[in-house]
């Protein structure tokens, strides 16, 4: 499980024909362009009546009939808990520590139990990797956080799949972020401001949720009188109790933030103060956050995004959304040489919307994933629809449909893991399916063990809470004025029962493929109406 390169930097020529995209400084876009990609990296962009570049004579250009983008990059995301579906969250909530606790039964009964009974299965987190990873690719995901996987030594490693994973991408030119820190590092002023003042990128909430014990997450890292322990490795995800004051500080020290609107509104009401992040100077890239509250995946979370942007006190335009989820967050990973945009030498992650009409950023914030007729990473086709994948002269070796439509899928990769290579699509699908459904026939152990505890020499468990406590943490909890403000070890007169586990169902892998979804969505308790009415979802053709 050694962190390598998502595959050899070889591959074939290629040239793809359509409306180019490319979120360059410029804002450059090709009414009729031409993509030429050779191993691994894009080797020109062209006007499709210009002569090919040197080397591609022989090379004919194909049709996609599309608008192509950059790959989708998404700076945070809980990719095993994608299995699970929508939770109908209970109440409003002031801040995470008000959910996740003991005081919400339901939480574990459908979101923290049934990952501790998956993730604990090594029969079952091959085909969870599988499955979510598949949703990243037919969504045009193509660099996700990774999912971490931990073994019975106590080694945590981050799998390696097709998707480029932003916590172990194996490449010298794009370093690899934290999305965890060690919790003394987490809770010591000291320590803190060390691991931000290295090279490396740390992702991780922020100040998530309205109330004060929220807000002291941000306060709590002024270490000493105008002394913050901010800078511009810092990444913090949600942001939502900061105010325009803070939002002023944290840009000062070079901060920058993922922004996750739908998860935000669905847990506290409220989202982070977007218009006041932006007049600071904050750069801001988007997060789908986690199947129980958040969007199904990016496509999902731009149309959040536009709807709640007034909401949120800015005035964002298709181009300003569009670049959230491509050259900002590569810009923010220090990657923006190398990803973000179409541009000669940049790697070759793409994506093919259907159509060339109308605004072209609409293009993509409009779609559905029946929209995505190619999903392209490192020059190598993955995805796509059965006439083009056949034109570009790939069978693939295995498929599925979204919307109705065939969509074949490559899978075939040098440096595949092997329990998940093994898997197959109609095999994954059955397998969570069983697992979902014998949920409650099976006594959960309580707590989470140690990953000393876990038994078995060679076992791989997914590397979630109520799986492994392995002593980390993925957000700061400073002290605040002498109090700590991480969640409290001691019971509660709150506190309640955990109810037990049930069986659930398993959805489907798209947001067009499960009206479902939306039909519980617009039934969410905290949803603002400017979003439960609003342009969600499209219809599937």
């Amino acid at each position: 499980m050694a962190s390598t390169v998502i595959d050899p930097a070889v591959s074939t020529p290629m040239a793809l024909g359509g409306r180019v995209v490319t979120m360059d400084a410029d804002g450059t876009v090709l009414p009729e362009g031409v993509v030429y990609l050779r191993d691994g990296a894009i080797s020109a962009i062209l006007a499709n009546d210009a002569p090919p570049p040197v080397g591609f004579e022989e090379v004919t250009p194909v049709a996609t009939g599309g608008t192509i983008f950059p790959g989708l990059i998404e700076l945070h995301n809980h990719l095993p808990y994608g299995v699970l579906g929508l939770w109908d969250v209970p109440k409003l909530y002031g801040n995470r520590d008000q959910w996740s606790g003991s005081s919400t039964p339901d939480y574990h009964q459908l979101i923290s139990g049934p990952m501790g009974v998956l993730g604990r299965d090594e029969s079952v987190v091959p085909a969870v990797v599988r499955y979510v990873e598949l949703r990243c690719l037919l969504a045009g995901t193509t660099t996700s956080q990774g999912v971490a996987l931990a073994s019975d030594s106590g080694i945590v490693k981050h799998f390696r799949g097709l998707v480029r994973n932003v916590e172990a991408t194996g490449d010298p030119d794009l370093p690899p972020a934290t999305t965890h820190i060690a919790d003394v590092d987490a809770a010591d002023a000291e320590h803190f401001l060390a691991r931000i003042s290295g090279k490396q990128k740390l992702i991780l909430h922020l100040s998530e949720g309205t109330d004060d014990a929220a807000r002291k997450h941000f306060l709590a890292l002024e270490y000493a009188k105008d002394k913050w322990a901010i800078s511009a490795n810092l990444i913090g995800i949600h942001c939502v109790g900061l105010t325009d004051a803070d939002f002023a500080i944290f840009a000062a020290h070079g901060g920058s933030m993922v922004w996750s609107p739908l998860s935000n509104l669905l847990l506290y009401g409220k989202t982070a103060n977007v218009g006041a992040a932006i007049a600071h100077g904050v750069p801001i890239a988007l997060g789908s956050d986690w199947a129980p509250s958040g969007s199904k995946n990016l496509l999902g979370e731009l149309k959040v995004a536009r709807l709640a942007a007034t909401g949120a006190g800015a005035t964002l335009t298709g181009a300003d959304l569009v670049a959230m989820v491509t050259r900002t967050p590569a810009q923010m990973l220090g990657w923006g040489e190398h990803l973000g945009s179409l541009e000669s030498g940049k790697r070759g992650d793409l994506i093919v919307v259907h159509g060339t009409a109308g605004d072209p950023y609409d293009a993509l914030i409009e779609a559905s994933e029946a929209d995505l007729s190619l999903v392209v990473i490192n020059g190598i086709p993955r995805c796509g629809t059965a006439p083009l994948m056949k034109k570009l002269g790939l069978t693939g070796d295995d498929e599925t449909t979204v919307g109705g439509q065939r969509r074949v899928l490559n899978f075939a990769q040098t440096t595949a893991d092997p329990s998940v290579e093994a898997v197959s699509v109609e095999e994954m699908f059955a397998t969570l399916k069983q697992a979902l459904g014998a949920l409650g026939s099976q006594v959960a152990k309580a707590g989470a063990p140690t990953v000393e505890a876990l038994p078995r020499p060679g076992r791989s468990f997914l590397a979630v809470d109520g799986v492994i406590d392995n002593h980390m943490s993925s957000r700061p909890h400073l002290p605040y004025k002498g109090v700590p403000t991480g969640p409290s070890s001691r019971p509660t007169l709150a506190a309640a029962k955990p109810r037990p586990l049930i069986p659930l169902t398993l959805d489907p892998l798209t947001a067009v493929d499960n009206p479902a979804y939306f039909d519980l969505l617009t039934h969410e308790r905290n949803l603002p109406e400017l979003i439960r009415t609003g342009k969600l979802a499209l219809a599937a053709p």
